[in-house]
């Protein structure tokens, strides 16, 4: 055996004997307890709210878990990304998942935290964690799957039309984002996540969870919890046009 797979073996090796009992993840306040909740019990759960809330790290945790018991095949991670204010780094090297990669790092980090990095890694390689491109998922299908869509309030509404259209059997699709108005991109029209939302509520329809998590729940930091506050007071007085920064319209 090479000296780089036995390394790998012995890293897999003691992971496994690490995890012989998946790490246990406790509520830090209501909204993440209804959030666990409804993880249970939905086939689509929608995370919306404040940044730092924790939306994310839960929905990793759960899919992992999944994964880790073998309740479900494959995980598959969407990130609707979006370059930050405008601004590019330009064409990444390397293949489509080398390209990807930097916009999923903090999923996939979580994903080593529960799992262990070499675990993450042939998860990875073998495609039971798929990097899945918003670009590729018409014609797709995925069942027993669980389907993390992270950033959700930058989907446009034909993209948020064809993620919902996507789920197979014994497969759930998490929705996690921010639909308040400073973290969207989708500026010029209706972002997805608020489409979808409305969509239920108009046609009645079952088996969707919305937690709605607030200022008041955000658990990263207190200076985060700062910012977060003074952001979203600052975009609702944006609608009265007395907000230290407007954005500038552009045809």
């Amino acid at each position: 055996m090479k000296r780089a797979q036995k390394q790998q073996a012995d890293v897999l090796k003691k992971e496994k004997f690490q995890r012989q009992h998946f790490p246990q993840l406790l509520p830090m306040n209501q909204k993440q307890s209804d959030f666990l909740e409804a993880l249970k019990y939905s086939t689509i759960v929608v995370a919306d709210g404040s940044s730092g809330t924790g939306k994310t790290l839960i929905s990793c945790w759960h899919a992992a878990k999944k994964l880790h018991f073998g309740d479900v095949k494959k995980v598959v991670l969407i990130r609707a990304y979006q370059p930050l204010a405008g601004r590019s780094i330009g064409y990444l090297p390397g293949e489509v998942l080398d390209k990807l990669l930097p916009y999923y790092q903090q999923l996939i980090d979580y994903f080593e935290d529960y799992l262990g990095k070499g675990v993450t890694d042939i998860h990875i390689k073998h495609g039971t964690i798929e990097i899945c491109p918003l670009e590729t998922i018409r014609g797709r299908s995925w069942s027993d799957s669980i389907i993390i869509v992270d950033e959700s309030q930058n989907l446009f509404v034909p993209e948020m039309q064809a993620l919902v259209t996507r789920i197979g059997d014994n497969s759930q699709m998490i929705f996690c984002g921010d639909d308040s108005g400073f973290q969207t991109d989708v500026r010029n029209s209706m972002n997805g996540l608020t489409y979808l939302k409305q969509l239920v509520q108009r046609y009645n329809i079952e088996d969707i969870s919305f937690v709605k998590f607030g200022k008041e729940d955000i658990v990263r930091s207190g200076i985060t919890r700062s910012f977060v506050v003074a952001f979203e007071e600052e975009a609702e007085l944006a609608k009265e046009g007395k907000a230290i920064y407007t954005e500038r319209k552009t045809r």
